[in-house]
């Protein structure tokens, strides 16, 4: 395992830093495919530990099962993003910028998944944080870039909060690893309560949660798709390895406490992200709230942590609608990142008549779409009804009540857009889906995958998440 640990390290982290000289000396762009293959290698080092646990450098990684099978999952999306760019990103002068620093976040999503202590959270975290504000502003167009400028100072208020939350944690614990703890002293409760809350804040930020989520809309509506895809695929995954890593362990010392506070930021957060999307007229928007209302389903599955009936089911959830979650944003911002390339306009009405226009693109588009809304039998039924509502009906049948009923909310906006894309006049523009368009391959792999998971074989994953 240690050596897998030391191959990922030099892989990624050693072309990460070396790829804008390679293509500089070489006078060509070859970091692209490089970058296609390091994820790979990636990938395929990574099987080698699905199943195993073990801890490694004297305690400060962990491997387990779920953190491995979400690595593979933030890998693939990588290198899905990674093919998509060969066409959306050719012409950019910071291209070789932007797959060094992908692959480094990369690193940095496995290693926060990996955590087991405070010193390892903190660099990773800094890597990635850092490493996905300045993707998000790469493309340097004034959208962009403002969306870069916010992500960043809301980031700082971040990390400025894991630092602190983790100082009082580490202060009452007295140690710096990340172990069950239950023996909180009574004089130290509050203390210790303040520092979880402050946990919540920080990782909250990055995986979207109201009142958390300023920075959200903004970035994902205003940045290139295909970085967007990128940022809600794989870099959002460090807040559910942080949530599973850090704050799980924590879970006994307050479990009553830690169930109310993810019930009310669940509620709040599938309320607001849903109801702010049915506004939306703009889908690049829409899907950002979208991205919102999809936190509070995980914040449900994280609610159930609380309870020894229902953890297994609730980490399953997790681990299921991360495919779900991975799949779908993946696919969808690469699909209106081609749209956009191919003249139509990333409105409701931008985009009406896309699907009749490039059937393929439209089609797949649609498999997604109706997978984030929860329709059988796709993965994102199995995953948010039958997992994570699933894990809440007998401890807290209302909240699983609401989260159904925040899924009957997102009927409205995502009907809208398969609705435009099939069912409104399309333009008098003559354009076409042509075979060396990568994204529509992209679009297949996540559409085919989310209905195969769907049909049965998500039967298959279950055994490799707990």
């Amino acid at each position: 395992m240690e050596a897998v640990i030391w191959s990922l390290i030099v892989l990624l982290g050693g072309l990460g830093l070396i790829l804008p000289t390679i293509d500089y000396l070489k006078r060509t762009k070859i970091s692209p495919y490089l970058t296609i293959l390091a994820t790979a290698i990636a990938f395929g080092l990574l099987t080698t530990l699905v199943g195993k646990s073990g801890s490694l450098f004297n305690g400060v990684i962990r491997i387990g099962p779920l953190a491995t099978y979400i690595a593979l999952i933030a890998t693939l999306g990588a290198f899905l993003v990674s093919l998509a760019s060969l066409v959306q990103a050719k012409e950019w002068n910071t291209s070789p910028s932007l797959y060094s620093l992908m692959l480094l976040a990369l690193l940095g999503v496995y290693f926060v998944l990996y955590v087991a202590d405070a010193s390892v959270l903190v660099s990773a975290w800094a890597l990635v944080a850092v490493a996905s504000y300045v993707l998000v502003g790469i493309k340097k167009d004034d959208n962009s870039l403002e969306a870069a400028a916010k992500y960043a100072l809301m980031g700082v208020a971040s990390s400025s909060l894991l630092i602190f939350g983790l100082a009082l944690i580490l202060g009452v614990t007295r140690t710096s690893a990340f172990a069950p703890f239950t023996d909180v002293p009574y004089s130290l409760k509050a203390t210790f309560l303040i520092g979880v809350l402050m946990l919540i804040a920080a990782f909250g930020f990055k995986l979207g949660v109201v009142p958390f989520h300023g920075w959200l809309p903004d970035v994902y509506g205003g940045a290139h798709p295909l970085v967007v895809s990128f940022v809600a695929g794989v870099i959002k995954l460090i807040s559910i390895g942080a949530f599973l890593r850090v704050l799980q362990p924590l879970i006994p010392s307050i479990q009553n406490e830690w169930f109310w506070i993810m019930a009310f930021l669940s509620i709040i957060t599938m309320f607001y992200g849903n109801l702010a999307a049915l506004v939306q007229k703009n889908v690049q928007r829409m899907m950002a709230y979208s991205s919102i209302g999809q936190a509070g389903y995980f914040l449900i599955a994280f609610a159930a942590l609380s309870f020894s009936s229902t953890k297994t089911i609730a980490l399953q959830g997790i681990g299921l609608h991360v495919t779900t979650y991975v799949l779908a944003k993946v696919g969808i911002f690469v699909g209106l990142a081609y749209f956009a390339r191919k003249g139509f306009d990333l409105t409701l009405e931008g985009l009406s008549g896309a699907g009749r226009k490039l059937p393929l693109s439209g089609t797949f588009m649609t498999v997604l779409v109706l997978s984030l809304m929860g329709m059988p039998p796709l993965i994102g039924f199995w995953s948010k009804f039958m997992y994570i509502f699933y894990s809440v009906m007998d401890v807290a049948p209302w909240l699983a009540f609401l989260g159904i009923v925040n899924s009957g909310i997102s009927v409205g906006y995502y009907a809208q857009v398969i609705r435009y894309l099939f069912f409104a006049d399309p333009p008098k523009v003559d354009v076409r889906e042509e075979g060396p368009d990568l994204e529509i391959y992209v679009l297949m792999v996540t559409a085919v995958l989310t209905i195969l998971l769907g049909l049965g074989l998500v039967n298959v994953l279950i055994p490799l998440l707990t």
